[in-house]
């Protein structure tokens, strides 16, 4: 078991193209998969807190946890959750919070590594549970493992890929900070990795189950911005087996993150 995927890059002993994987899309969604009493949890749950802090609704609060889902993944963008859930955009500050709080989501920052360039700061919104997220998307887990439904997963298996990471950097033996950078010039990485030393690594995370260029082509853009200071691009998707791009850039399997075999 990789329990620190971040130090396991940085090995020498690592050979990111033998690594293999018994996960393919059919087990990447049963992450996803419990049904059973989410509603209820979540009904408890926000009506036992919320009535406890001023100026909170519970029925406001599960709209609030409901569009958070909807997309999941998203960046924070308070006046669209506001409208969604029916909550005035002047008092949804203290509902996000709570939200927080009660442990329902993580939030993903803006990175603030020095090889950004007019990065965008709001934090993107990482349901704790990935079956709570798919749940209140509103999509069935059989949707999920068709071809169609990808679109739909992408952002689940991104939760699920971040939240691992979050979890991991807790008790890491790297110091290092996690981020998401969108630039308004158009470049976007999913995750970036921004070690003590201002180096980073680059993550992509997709649903493909092959690696091909244009995958990499956010993780190239980057490393010509960082120079020096890029560490390594990795492009994490539903394929069986690892996969060496170039040097410096390869593709490993999502569950490499928390089961790094080779």
């Amino acid at each position: 078991m990789a329990e620190d995927f971040v130090a396991r890059l940085g090995s020498r002993a690592s050979v990111p193209d033998e690594v293999r994987s018994r996960y393919g899309i059919t087990e990447y969604v049963a992450l996803t998969a419990r049904e059973d009493g989410i509603d209820e949890e979540l009904r408890r749950l926000v009506h036992d807190v919320a009535p406890s802090v001023r100026r909170t609704d519970p029925d406001r609060l599960l709209a609030l946890v409901t569009a958070m889902a909807r997309p999941p993944s998203a960046e924070l963008n308070r006046a669209r959750l506001a409208a969604a859930a029916g909550i005035p955009e002047t008092t949804i500050a203290p509902y996000v919070d709570l939200v927080e709080r009660l442990g329902l989501v993580r939030m993903l920052p803006g990175t603030g590594a020095s090889v950004a360039k007019r990065a965008v700061a709001r934090p993107r919104v990482v349901f704790a549970d990935p079956a709570v997220a798919r749940h209140l998307a509103g999509v069935s887990a059989a949707d999920l493992t068709e071809l169609a439904g990808r679109s739909r997963l992408a952002p689940l298996l991104e939760g699920i890929a971040i939240t691992e990471l979050l979890r991991q950097r807790e008790t890491s033996v790297v110091d290092y900070r996690l981020g998401h950078l969108r630039e308004r010039n158009g470049l976007e990485v999913d995750l970036l990795v921004e070690l003590a030393d201002e180096t980073v690594y680059g993550i992509e995370i997709r649903t493909a189950a092959a690696f091909r260029p244009h995958q990499f082509r956010s993780l190239e853009a980057l490393a010509t911005r960082a120079g020096s200071r890029f560490r390594g691009g990795i492009v994490l998707n539903t394929a069986p087996v690892g996969f060496k791009y170039r040097p410096g850039m390869w593709g490993l399997p999502v569950s490499a993150l928390w089961e790094w075999v080779s």
